[in-house]
């Protein structure tokens, strides 16, 4: 990072949502802009189009988690990629309109078939499951991904999103596309650091999705995130805490974080903060899906070591 670049911190829309959407999103402006940073608000892939208007109407910098508005995921890995780069030029109309100039998105299912976004009143596993591929899985009655990535279509996929994405930075060479660690589950396939920094791509390194894979694979967090900063790639941080625990819940139970920063838990984030800050990351989305000033404020004293 920069010394005289400012820091770029946002906060998920879904902490804006409600009644007192609005004063909280006020209050996270002011104390962002009063730790001297560059704030703003990353539309979540389940936002609503009054909820885009709302938020861009307060006049608040936005990103998008995409895809925005549309039926179905992007998918790099498919056998043809004709409808992800037509999902992606209307959504890219949408963030002319919207000033929206970084999009973060998960862009690798070992699928073919057109995978379903949620929200809207559909759940992530009931859009998911409609792409389940049960020999891929860690086990026939499990979401959870099973080890396929030494196999043959992986690598014929990764290779697939690779080409993808650079035909996608030619396209768009004004806007910054970060692909998504993933959350290891129904096929999703960005999920470890080595294949990540074969794609050659921008990424975002989300949390969540990645104390998830090390649990998954045995893995220490710590060092696959080292891992996935020392590719130089990372631009973007999805930060939010996890609840899950070893000791505390089975394998079968584990899911998602999203919660506060302040939430207890093994992940040390202080740590993976640290390790983010001296990588020189300077884009921060906290992916709180309740996120408050709070957050903001616990972020600060990380950064500060």
């Amino acid at each position: 990072m920069n010394a005289n670049q400012k820091l770029r911190v946002e906060m998920t829309s879904t902490a804006f949502r409600g009644k007192t959407g609005l004063k909280n999103l006020e209050k996270c402006r002011e104390a962002a802009e009063n730790y001297g940073w560059e704030f703003g608000v990353q539309l979540h892939n389940s936002s609503e189009p009054g909820e885009i208007e709302t938020l861009a109407a307060a006049g608040v910098p936005l990103s998008a988690h995409g895809p925005l508005n549309s039926p179905f995921n992007w998918n790099l890995a498919a056998e043809s990629a004709e409808p992800t780069f037509e999902g992606i030029e209307a959504n890219v109309k949408l963030f002319r309109k919207l000033k929206i100039k970084s999009c973060v998105f998960h862009g690798f299912y070992m699928t073919d078939r057109p995978v379903p976004a949620f929200g809207g009143g559909r759940s992530y596993d009931e859009c998911m499951k409609t792409v389940f591929r049960p020999e891929l899985a860690m086990g026939p009655r499990e979401r959870l991904n099973g080890r396929y990535t030494l196999g043959a279509e992986f690598r014929r996929r990764r290779l697939r999103v690779r080409e993808r994405l650079a035909e996608l930075r030619r396209k768009y060479r004004s806007f910054l596309f970060c692909i998504e660690n993933d959350f290891p589950a129904y096929g999703a396939s960005n999920m470890l650091a080595a294949d990540a920094a074969l794609l050659d791509h921008p990424l975002c390194l989300d949390t969540g999705h990645l104390w998830m894979t090390a649990r998954l694979f045995e893995l220490d967090f710590q060092l696959e995130a080292a891992a996935f900063l020392k590719t130089g790639r990372v631009r973007m941080v999805h930060l939010h805490a996890s609840k899950y625990t070893r000791e505390g819940y089975p394998l079968e139970e584990w899911g998602d974080g999203h919660l506060p920063l302040d939430t207890p838990g093994e992940m040390d984030l202080p740590r993976f903060v640290g390790a983010c800050r001296e990588a020189g990351v300077d884009y921060y989305v906290l992916e709180v899906v309740k996120g408050s000033a709070a957050d903001l404020r616990l972020l600060k004293r990380w950064l500060e070591g």
